[in-house]
């Protein structure tokens, strides 16, 4: 691969790429469960986890309310709780260290990704990555693969290359890689939220590139 680093954007997805998103999921139901145990003093943390363990597919949140005598009704609070929680969650030390590594000498770094706009953001404040620009699909009425969110990228920064590293093959570089783009995937693991599995997906779906850690991205950005 030949690029000129110094003359790339560098675009990172959040979600699975960036850091894991079951430990989002995690930090949010121990979030929800200590405020239902400060209001109704019950602690379901445990019998939930448990619960998830035997049902990948467990609607916690009406468990939650089960076990803690809550009305159903009150289910659509605790999502919003959820939601706008300030997660607990961190990158990994190889991630801080490419980032930091790419960061230095890109021309910008950029994230992209789905959700709201609020659950985002915290999630990169959390992360410390508050101050990358963060392009979020609520702003923009639209989710990936939709093309627009990488052509502002391109109106926003002027380069000769823009690189979008993600995970998810199922909709991830469908919306760059026809813009030029470069595509690079972050292989996962069991804990990823989706499949990786690409048969039959066609050619623009997946990436130019796979790599294994950030130390190999690390090395594919920054020693072509």
């Amino acid at each position: 691969m030949l690029i000129d680093i110094a003359r790339t954007v560098v675009v990172f997805d959040l979600d699975d790429t960036l850091y894991l998103e079951a430990d989002y999921v995690d930090s949010g139901i121990r979030y929800v469960c200590s405020q239902i145990n400060t209001l109704c003093g019950i602690d379901c943390y445990e019998t939930i986890q448990t619960h998830r363990l035997q049902d990948a597919n467990l609607d916690w949140l009406s468990l939650a309310c089960e076990l803690t005598g809550l009305k159903p009704s009150v289910k659509e609070s605790l999502l919003w709780m959820y939601r706008l929680h300030l997660p607990d969650i961190k990158l990994s030390e190889n991630c801080s260290a490419s980032l930091e590594k790419i960061k230095s000498v890109a021309l910008a770094v950029a994230v992209l990704t789905d959700g709201r706009t609020i659950t985002q953001k915290l999630k990169l404040v959390s992360l410390g990555l508050s101050h990358y620009p963060a392009y979020v699909s609520e702003d923009y009425g639209s989710a990936k693969p939709a093309p627009d969110r990488f052509q502002a990228i391109q109106k926003d920064f002027s380069a000769e290359k823009y690189v979008y590293v993600a995970d998810n093959v199922q909709k991830d570089f469908l919306g760059c890689k026809p813009l030029g783009w470069l595509g690079i995937g972050m292989q996962g693991n069991d804990r990823n939220i989706y499949s990786q599995l690409t048969q039959g997906l066609p050619e623009a779906a997946l990436p130019d590139y796979w790599v294994n850690s950030w130390e190999e991205l690390t090395e594919l950005l920054l020693n072509p």
